[in-house]
């Protein structure tokens, strides 16, 4: 069995490393430069560049007699442990499920309650393989959710404060579930239908998303970046003040019958809102009409 587990993600570990190089040498390493830093490092742990990063931290932890040796080490543990987990992206998940099932519930005199699933009963079941029905009808309140079973239904679940760091989420099904505040970090989206599923400041980053449905979700203040995106369909979904930056976009589809709106700001906010998620995802709008040609002046008589 392949030793699942939470990691930090590559963009956090980016940021532990900006934050050394800004103590160690915070003229040359400043706050003006950090955003692109950040981005720098995490590209090269995506695998995106070829920065040499390696030589940057030898040189960090021999920095000030090795005062920060000991932070450079464990940010290289880190790095370690996130490589090893995104290597098992590739592997379903291989323990056959369980059929314990012992859980609390919310509002248990309700005949619709819900499991509440803690850390420490995701981390049991899933060194032991999940109990039939484990992500269904559930409350996931800030937990780490490393793995899940191909094809598993998580209908009818909320998942508030989650991170989803180098998961595999494989034909899951999310319908008309909720996920408030999570992050998707590394995570390989394939199969997966988010029917009617809303989407409340959750953030999307250096992602893999095929051949998934969002039909009829609701995406509010939702951020996506550094993801691909092939075979993604749209159909009927609402798109809130949603972000998507550096996005690798392919038949994207049925965006034009999503309803692109910004919360709060004018019409021409609005629509030029509308207009940066079609550029990032390459897909021309079909409601905009094209932009009128300017007539050359009339020379003067």
């Amino acid at each position: 069995m392949p030793d699942y587990q939470a990691v930090s993600s590559g963009y956090e570990i980016s940021k532990k490393i900006a934050d050394i190089l800004e103590d160690i040498d915070p003229i040359q390493y400043n706050g003006n430069n950090r955003a692109r830093r950040v981005r720098n490092v995490n590209d090269y742990i995506q695998g995106r560049n070829d920065m040499p990063l390696e030589p940057l931290l030898d040189w960090a932890a021999k920095a000030d007699s090795g005062a920060y040796a000991g932070r450079v080490a464990a940010v290289r543990q880190m790095l370690q442990a996130f490589q090893r987990q995104k290597s098992l992206l590739g592997r379903p998940y291989q323990l056959p499920h369980s059929f314990k099932s012992t859980y609390k519930y919310c509002l248990p005199e309700r005949s619709d309650r819900a499991k509440v699933i803690d850390q420490e009963t995701f981390d049991r079941a899933a060194q032991s393989g999940f109990p039939y029905g484990f992500f269904r009808h559930s409350f996931f309140d800030g937990v780490d959710l490393y793995c899940m079973p191909d094809g598993e239904d998580c209908s009818c679940s909320t998942f508030q404060n989650c991170s989803f760091v180098a998961s595999r989420v494989h034909g899951a099904m999310f319908l008309h579930s909720c996920l408030y505040g999570c992050e998707f970090h590394s995570c390989d989206i394939q199969d997966t239908t988010f029917l009617g599923t809303t989407f409340a400041n959750t953030h999307f980053r250096d992602c893999t998303l095929r051949k998934d449905s969002f039909l009829a979700a609701s995406l509010k203040s939702c951020l996506t970046v550094d993801c691909m995106m092939e075979e993604i369909d749209f159909s009927h979904a609402a798109l809130d003040s949603c972000t998507y930056r550096r996005i690798q976009a392919g038949d994207i589809r049925n965006l034009a019958s999503a309803k692109i709106t910004q919360g709060g700001a004018t019409a021409e906010e609005c629509a030029e809102n509308r207009a940066a998620v079609f550029r990032a995802f390459g897909v021309r709008d079909q409601e905009r009409p094209p932009a009128a040609r300017k007539r050359p002046s009339a020379p003067e008589r």
